[in-house]
């Protein structure tokens, strides 16, 4: 579906039947590109093969290697050596070591409370069983709230060392995002961040986690709320979670935030926005959505995140843009102030049960963009569909899950309450809202000033960075564009560890070779929360730090009437941290097969 049919919609209805669009089509073999195009190698692998137009069967390779198929290998295909990975396998229990919290560079415990535990698979749940309904945080019923806090009251009464109980709950998360365990048979650093496992994993935690609360108030009705910060009237911190007397309140949260509307474009020590800044924000913060859906509809990737296959270390250029943006609620939800717990830590995220009002939503962002789609899964791929993860369950059972279970809510016998999307409809504001901020920034200097290409060299984002950057193709047709999405890449983003760091993108078009002062569009952001690593994920190869972040920015092209133009103007803008940025240029990606 695409979305431009979608654009006057306002609500995306949630089946009530059961079902993983999946098995439909249980025999696909996904075919790997070896090219820059496609996002199946590493950085410099895909470097090596820009000129490589071959198309591969894995499964058919990994057959002639011998059944390798389960343990990494590698390849030669074009007269190049081609990584070929495997699923990620559940961890060895018993290997569970240290973590590390980025943000104070300590060493802390984040072993769950059982060394060693026999498997057991994974069953969705029954089509006969209660479909539980999540409704927004804000438009909860009194009943519906007493509930959700004697559930969660219940959690924090159990024993420390309760796989239920609350604080081994939030840690769950410490062990898989700090580096609790290795890749199994492997000194490589299990992560889920960063990567397509983002939204999968995630969407099981809050599963769980669901379940159990249920389980302990007897309720098999029972639905986590959710909070809808992708809507004008969500855009500010839930007054559930605002009452001190409640089991839902963090006291370590900013509480300069808790009447603020949320921002987007938020960076530590932004002042909260007042009068008409209010609805500039939230017209802002839709815009940004719009842009999001849009630039990622035929790229997956985009925004789910980049491949992680067993025995790969995390890519560096990884994260989706609905995890970059997932990153400014942790921000703006946590304290300002180092060691930023606790949403603003992904050490300590989960203790503050925000976190999962805020995953919620996420996990819905991510069934709104899959029903943009059709339902058709983001990746075909076997190393996505059937890598596993494990999880202590509602019937105090270790279970392994597979992605291919977890492709709908439906499957998992839960749904989100339609609501209206008003980002959907809004690219008319959209354009008098830039063209308002044009007009303000040309009241401060017409001028056009020279500027030039980035450089060889990186370079520390101390001052805004304008930088020439050539396209690969201009004035493509409706054909080439259906094909291949263009997408901006900032190369070898570096920050210290243990820090925070933000930085906007803005692109706008030469005026033979000059600049004005007005930066363009918002492209995107990139937004850093400290997390830690397992120190031997250094010798294993893990890039600490150093990412790099693609946008899509085919839309954008046709918004600022930039086709015909053969170079951008494209500036980065600092907003907190120390960063330094290698490089930045333009490439086209092949889009899904299936669009």
């Amino acid at each position: 579906m695409s979305l431009s049919l979608l654009a006057s919609s306002t609500t995306i209805s949630s089946p009530v039947t059961s079902g993983n669009p999946l098995r439909q089509r249980a025999n696909t073999r996904p075919a790997v590109h070896l090219s820059n195009r496609a996002p199946y190698t590493s950085c410099e692998q895909n470097k090596q093969n820009k000129d490589d137009t071959h198309v591969v069967d894995r499964r058919n390779v990994l057959l002639g290697l011998g059944g390798l198929y389960g343990a990494t290998a590698t390849a030669t295909i074009g007269g190049n050596t081609t990584a070929i990975g495997a699923p990620l396998s559940p961890p060895d229990l018993s290997k569970c070591h240290l973590a590390t919290d980025d943000a104070t560079n300590q060493q802390v415990k984040c072993c769950p409370p059982y060394t060693t535990a026999k498997f057991k698979d994974f069953e969705p749940p029954s089509h006969r069983d209660p479909l539980r309904v999540r409704k927004p945080a804000h438009k909860l019923r009194a009943d519906e709230i007493a509930r959700f806090e004697e559930a969660i009251a219940k959690m924090k009464a159990l024993p420390a060392d309760d796989p239920w109980s609350y604080m081994q709950q939030a840690t769950i998360h410490c062990t898989y995002c700090n580096g609790a365990f290795d890749q199994k048979g492997t000194e490589t650093l299990l992560q889920i961040h960063g990567s397509w496992f983002f939204l999968p994993w995630h969407r099981y935690y809050l599963y769980f986690w669901e379940r159990i609360l249920g389980k302990l108030i007897g309720d098999p009705t029972f639905a986590i709320p959710y909070w809808n910060w992708d809507t004008p009237e969500g855009m500010y911190m839930p007054k559930i979670y605002l009452n001190p007397q409640s089991p839902l309140y963090d006291d370590t949260r900013d509480k300069n935030h808790y009447s603020s509307v949320l921002d987007y474009n938020y960076a530590y020590g932004d002042p909260n926005p007042a009068g008409p800044q209010i609805e500039e924000t939230i017209t802002s913060n839709l815009c940004r959505l719009d842009r999001i859906f849009k630039e990622s509809h035929h790229q997956p990737s985009l925004f789910m995140g980049k491949p992680l296959r067993a025995g790969e270390v995390v890519p560096a250029n990884a994260s989706g843009s609905c995890e970059n943006l997932h990153n400014t609620m942790h921000q703006w939800v946590g304290p300002p102030t180092s060691p930023y717990y606790n949403m603003g830590n992904f050490y300590t995220a989960a203790r503050d049960t925000i976190f999962f009002g805020h995953h919620a939503n996420i996990d819905r962002l991510w069934d709104v963009y899959s029903k943009f789609r059709g339902q058709r899964p983001e990746f075909r791929d076997r190393d996505w569909l059937d890598s596993t993860f494990i999880f202590y369950d509602e019937n105090r059972e270790v279970v392994q899950v597979k992605v291919r279970d977890s492709l709908t809510p439906e499957h998992l016998r839960y749904t989100y309450s339609p609501e209206k999307l008003p980002w959907t409809n809004i690219r008319r504001q959209c354009r008098k809202l830039k063209k308002a901020a044009k007009k303000r920034s040309a009241g401060d200097s017409m001028k056009l000033i020279p500027v030039s290409e980035f450089g060889s060299q990186p370079r520390a984002l101390t001052e805004t960075i304008r930088a020439l950057v050539a396209r690969p193709k201009t004035s493509r047709s409706k054909d080439e564009k259906e094909e291949a999405v263009e997408v901006l890449v900032i190369e070898g983003i570096t920050v210290p560890p243990g820090t925070p760091a933000r930085f906007d993108i803005y692109v706008t078009q030469p005026i033979e070779g000059l600049v004005g002062p007005d930066n363009g569009e918002l492209a995107g952001s990139y937004v850093k929360i400290p997390h830690g690593h397992h120190k031997s994920s250094a010798s294993a190869g893990h890039s600490h730090g150093n990412s790099n972040l693609e946008l899509g920015i085919s839309t954008l092209l046709e918004d600022i009437e930039g086709e015909g133009s053969d170079k951008l103007v494209v500036t980065l803008v600092p907003r907190n941290g120390d960063v330094t940025v290698a490089g930045i240029h333009i490439d086209l990606f092949d889009v899904d097969e299936e669009d």
